[in-house]
């Protein structure tokens, strides 16, 4: 993989680079916000996973806007659960540390 080979879509407040493996894609979703937090989405045939979530309601508004076009079908969480109102609906799968994550530590709000 060329690390440096993407295509980048800027959005109101983050940007998107796109890797594209043929039937594959990564999207990496920069943040822009002061933690300059990174999503990462797999998608394959239309539908995708998200890798972690944002952490404020700002960035969860613009992925989930990214991401209409697509069905995300589930989302892994590994570190904790900050931005858990993102995508609702969609099934969450957490590491026992995400759960274990103390809750005053959670910046959703």
């Amino acid at each position: 993989m060329n690390k440096n080979t993407f295509t980048t879509v800027k959005l109101a407040k983050g940007v998107v680079n796109i890797y594209d493996f043929g039937s594959v894609k990564l999207h990496a979703y920069k943040t822009s916000d002061f933690i300059d937090d990174e999503v990462f989405i797999v998608e394959k045939n239309d539908k995708a996973v998200v890798i972690e979530s944002p952490c404020f309601f700002e960035n969860n508004k613009e992925l989930a806007e990214y991401l209409k076009t697509v069905e995300v079908v589930g989302m892994l969480i590994a570190y904790h659960g900050a931005g858990a109102t993102f995508l609702s609906d969609v099934p969450k799968y957490a590491t026992q540390n995400a759960v274990d994550y103390p809750s005053h530590c959670l910046m959703d709000n």
